[in-house]
């Protein structure tokens, strides 16, 4: 597999789980055997709907602003700001809204990052 260099300004943005996100790696872009990783630029307002991965584990790092990931069953809160990193096991709810008043940026790193997620109410 050949080695893959992207410029974020060189991906296309798409709204996945309800919120703008740039599928930086992925089987179809590099074609990666054991991981996912994509970056989300959140507005004011803007996040990811609830969901889970069956099978995938997931590590947010906060790159940006600051705002809200909600993890569990319960959906608890954990306020989050840059430099902050968060590893989400595999068949665990959560989801993401930007909750400051500046652009909330993601790397999402999931892996291996095969199955759709499942979004939940």
């Amino acid at each position: 597999m050949p080695v893959k260099i992207l410029k974020l300004s060189e991906v296309e943005t798409k709204t996945i789980l309800g919120g703008p996100i740039k599928v930086v790696f992925d089987k179809e872009t590099a074609d990666t055997k054991y991981l996912t990783f994509a970056v989300g630029d959140f507005n004011p307002g803007e996040g990811l709907k609830f969901h889970l991965h069956p099978e995938s584990e997931e590590i947010y790092f906060i790159v940006k602003g600051s705002g809200t990931v909600y993890l569990g069953e319960e959906k608890k809160p954990i306020n989050v700001e840059p430099n902050t990193a968060i590893y989400i096991p595999p068949n665990t709810i959560h989801g993401v809204k930007n909750t400051g008043s500046e652009k909330l940026v993601i790397a999402f790193f999931v892996a291996p990052g095969r199955e759709e997620s499942k979004v939940v109410e």
